[in-house]
C-alpha cells in the first residue's frame, strides 16, 4: 500500500486537471484504499463507489473462483508486467491464499519449479493469459471510476452555476434605469409609502414639532405616557375637544333679572366658579357694592353645610382655610350697606361653586410641568380634561400664537373659552 493522496492530487482528480499517466496512478490507488476514495468524492457517493470496487475485486458467493495463470505469476516473479497489472495483481493476492502461496514459490524458486505448481492451478494458461477474469474485473473498475468521477464532477459543475446565478439574481435590481416605467409592486410600495407620511395635523409646541399622520401615529411626544399621548392623538384627529362631565355639575344657566332696582342691590361674584381648581386653599373674588361697609364670606359642602367663613372684612378677596380634594364646594358673599345684608348670588341666580381638584390628577400635571421643553399643547388639553379651564385656556393661548394659521389651534382655544362663558 502507497501512502495517501495530498490534498493537491485530491483537488486536481476532482477538477480532472492531471495527465492521463497521474490519473491511471490516482485510479489504481484509490482502487484498494477506502480512505483517498472517501476524500476525492462526495459523501453521498462513496458508500457506491466502494460497493462496486468491492463487487469488481472479489467475487460472489455462487460465482467460481479464478486464479492467475503461471504466466501471469511468472511475469509477476520477474517484474515484467505494467503498473496496473500490479495492482489488479496484489489486490488478487490479498484475497486468494491459492496464488498468493504460488506467488512465493515463484520468488524462491526456478522458473521451471513456478511452472509445475502454477500448472495445478491454471492448466490453460495459455488462453487466460489473453483474456482472463482479473482483466475483466480491472477493466469494469475503471470505467466505473471514471463514470462515477465525470458524474461527480458534473453535479459540482452544475451546484455551482444554480449557486452562481442565484447571486446574481439577488443583486439585480427589479427596476433598472432603462426599464421604462416601475413595475405594479413598486407602484404600490410607492404608493405604501406616501401614505406613510402623509400629515392630518401638524402643531409647533414650545420648539418642537408635533404631527399625527392619516394612520394615527403620533410624532412629537415620544417621551411623554401613552394616556397622555392618547389625548393628545385624540384631540388633533377630532379637531375638538370633549367637555368634562364634572362641568356640568358646576354650572347651570344664569337667569336675567328683569326688575333695574333689583341689578342695582346686587354685586357679582369673580370666582372661582363652575370650575375644578388645583389648589385646595382658594382665593375667592367679588365686585365691590357701592356704598358696602363690610363682607362676609361663607362656604358650603354639597349637601350645603358651611364648612367655613370669613371674619367682616373690607377687602373683595378672601383665601380659604384647606379645604378636602375631590369635592365640590359653594360660596357666597354678604355685604353690609346702611345696616342691611346683601346677598350674591342670589335666587334665581345659580349657585357659584367649583371643585377641588384630586389628588392623583395634581401628581399628574405636576410630572408633565418636569418634562423639557414643556408641551402648551399637552398641558393645555390635560388641565381641559381636568376641568381646570382658566389653566387650560392659558395654554392653548399660548398654542394658538405659536400656530396663527392653524384652525386646529384656534378650535382647541374657542372650545374652552366656551365653556368658561357659560
Amino acid at each position: 500500500m502507497t501512502d495517501h493522496l495530498s490534498e493537491t492530487e485530491v483537488s486536481l482528480f476532482r477538477e480532472r486537471t492531471m495527465g492521463p499517466a497521474e490519473r491511471e496512478r490516482i485510479d489504481s490507488h484509490v482502487a484498494e484504499c477506502e480512505s483517498c476514495l472517501r476524500r476525492i468524492l462526495p459523501a453521498e457517493d462513496t458508500a457506491l463507489v466502494y460497493s462496486e470496487l468491492t463487487e469488481a475485486l472479489l467475487p460472489g458467493s455462487a460465482d467460481e473462483p479464478f486464479h492467475l495463470s503461471n504466466a501471469e505469476i511468472r511475469a509477476y516473479a520477474n517484474g515484467s508486467i505494467d503498473q496496473a497489472d500490479r495492482v489488479i495483481f496484489e489486490s488478487h493476492f490479498e484475497i486468494c491464499a491459492q496464488c498468493r502461496e504460488a506467488e512465493s514459490l515463484a520468488a524462491s524458486s526456478p522458473v521451471e519449479s513456478v511452472s509445475s505448481s502454477a500448472q495445478q492451478f491454471s492448466p490453460s494458461w495459455s488462453a487466460a493469459f489473453q483474456f482472463t477474469p482479473a482483466r475483466v474485473a480491472a477493466g469494469v473498475l475503471v470505467a466505473a471510476c471514471l463514470v462515477l468521477a465525470f458524474v461527480v464532477w458534473l453535479r459540482w459543475h452544475s451546484r455551482a452555476q444554480d449557486q452562481t446565478a442565484q447571486q446574481a439574481s439577488s443583486q439585480t435590481p427589479s427596476n433598472t434605469p432603462g426599464s421604462g416605467s416601475p413595475t405594479p409592486a413598486q407602484t404600490q410600495s410607492t404608493k405604501d409609502s406616501t401614505d406613510q407620511i402623509a400629515i392630518a395635523a401638524s402643531l409647533e409646541d414650545n420648539g418642537r414639532k408635533i404631527q399625527l399622520d392619516n394612520r394615527g401615529k403620533l410624532n412629537g411626544l415620544e417621551e411623554l405616557p401613552e394616556a397622555t399621548r392618547s389625548l393628545v392623538r385624540s384631540a388633533l384627529a377630532n379637531k375638538n375637544l370633549s367637555k368634562p362631565e364634572v362641568l356640568d355639575k358646576l354650572t347651570a344657566p344664569s337667569i336675567t333679572l328683569m326688575d333695574p332696582a333689583a341689578r342695582e342691590n346686587t354685586f357679582g361674584l369673580l370666582g372661582p366658579s363652575g370650575t375644578v381648581i388645583a389648589t385646595d386653599r382658594p382665593n375667592l373674588r367679588w365686585q365691590a357694592l357701592a356704598g358696602a361697609t363690610s363682607y362676609t364670606v361663607s362656604v358650603f359642602d354639597a349637601d350645603f353645610n358651611r364648612v367655613t367663613s370669613s371674619a367682616p372684612q373690607t377687602a373683595t378677596q378672601w383665601t380659604t382655610p384647606a379645604l378636602r380634594r375631590g369635592m365640590i364646594y359653594s360660596w357666597e358673599v354678604v355685604a353690609v350697606r346702611n345696616g342691611q345684608e346683601v346677598r350674591s348670588p342670589v335666587a334665581p341666580a345659580p349657585r357659584a361653586q367649583f371643585k377641588i381638584l384630586e389628588a392623583d390628577k395634581l401628581l399628574e400635571l405636576t410630572s408633565l410641568k418636569k418634562h423639557s421643553p414643556i408641551s402648551h399643547l399637552t398641558l393645555g388639553l390635560t388641565y381641559a380634561r381636568f376641568g381646570l379651564l382658566a389653566e387650560a385656556e392659558g395654554q392653548l393661548q399660548i398654542v394658538a400664537r405659536e400656530n396663527p394659521n392653524s384652525p386646529v389651534a384656534t378650535k382647541l382655544l374657542r372650545t374652552v373659552q366656551e365653556w368658561r362663558n357659560r
